[in-house]
């Protein structure tokens, strides 16, 4: 059942990027000019949010241009377009967005990121929580003592 979905996902996701590619040099050249030579968030954000059908091939764009933030330039995608969050994050990894810039993006666009996660071989990968809790001091103590033992006494 797994790899049934597995096989749709892909096949959608294959599909769905086909349908949102420039129509026409002429659409994408339009698109590079409203963006410039470098973007700043606001005129990408403007861009995307104008072209939200076109928000995977404009990151693509972006994600290509130096000095854009590439974890805002995911951002702004999928807040214009938080129906194609899987594919964007994709495009992201293929650039090699790192996947914490990925989450972070998802997170503030509001995405659910574990819809957006790498699965891994041991699973979806997830954000570790913090450092681990040092230990509490050992109890009692057996002849032994030390500075770091409490005494049941």
């Amino acid at each position: 059942m797994k790899s049934t979905t597995t096989i749709f996902g892909v096949a959608s996701l294959a599909i769905s990027s086909m349908t949102f590619a420039f129509e026409s040099d002429e659409q994408r050249d339009s698109i590079v000019s409203q963006l410039g030579d470098v973007p700043t968030e606001e005129t990408y954000q403007s861009v995307l949010f104008e072209n939200a059908e076109l928000a995977v091939d404009i990151l693509t764009l972006l994600l290509d241009i130096e000095g854009v933030d590439p974890q805002l330039a995911v951002q702004a995608a999928m807040t214009a377009a938080p129906d194609n969050a899987l594919e964007i994050a994709q495009v992201a990894r293929d650039a090699g967005v790192a996947s914490e810039n990925i989450t972070t993006a998802a997170l503030l666009a509001g995405v659910d990121p574990t819809q957006i996660a790498e699965a891994t071989a041991a699973g979806i990968q997830t954000a570790s929580v913090g450092p681990a809790a040092p230990s509490a001091p050992a109890v009692g103590g057996q002849g032994g003592g030390g500075e770091e033992v409490i005494s049941p006494n």
